[in-house]
């Protein structure tokens, strides 16, 4: 049964990890993941490999309304290979998103296993990888606050693609309740 801290909490419990252990924060879209690896992040410099650096350059997505896992927008299969790579060989290298221009850098992305590393986005803790994380942590939230969340942060540009895209995708994926798979569960936006 997972345990149910407070980020502080989760933030104070990381301090002695291992140099070689990949953390894993999944949750919903908008629910908190990225405000707790920054949390983190600021408390002890942990590098993150972001789902976010994985997306699609829209031209390349198979379809604006058709809901998959794995999600279509995503590079997912790098996504996931990235994970296995950083957790084997101690290092990884790939193109991020570049949410400037919306493609896909030319200039790649390392990231080494010298000392932990977070794995943020929905989907990390998915049975694929599950198994490679020194730690597991859910963000768990509620549904419709993240949903009018992620429509604010997308300024109405992306409303139609997160109502028959994004979050259906995701419903998709926590139909494999991830958060039976962490360790630690945070409360996020709505809870």
């Amino acid at each position: 049964m997972p345990l149910r801290l407070t980020a502080d909490d989760v933030v104070a419990r990381l301090a002695d990890l291992p140099a070689a252990t990949l953390i894993a924060i999944d949750g919903l879209p908008c629910s908190g993941k990225s405000t707790l690896a920054d949390k983190i992040q600021a408390a002890y410099g942990f590098e993150c490999l972001c789902l976010d650096d994985f997306v699609r350059p829209t031209n390349e997505w198979p379809s604006r309304s058709r809901a998959a896992f794995p999600f279509e927008y995503i590079r997912y299969e790098e996504f996931t290979a990235a994970i296995r790579t950083l957790a084997a060989e101690g290092e990884c290298t790939y193109l991020p998103f570049d949410w400037e221009t919306l493609t896909t850098s030319r200039e790649p992305k390392t990231l080494r296993l010298t000392s932990p590393v977070m794995v943020e986005g929905v989907s990390s803790l998915n049975t694929a990888v599950v198994e490679l994380y020194g730690v597991r942590i859910f963000v768990d939230s509620d549904r419709s606050t993240t949903l009018a969340a992620a429509i604010r942060r997308g300024g109405g540009t992306w409303s139609e693609e997160w109502r028959n895209l994004f979050l259906p995708s995701v419903d998709i994926y926590m139909q494999s309740h991830p958060a039976l798979r962490a360790d630690l569960i945070v409360p996020g936006r709505g809870r």
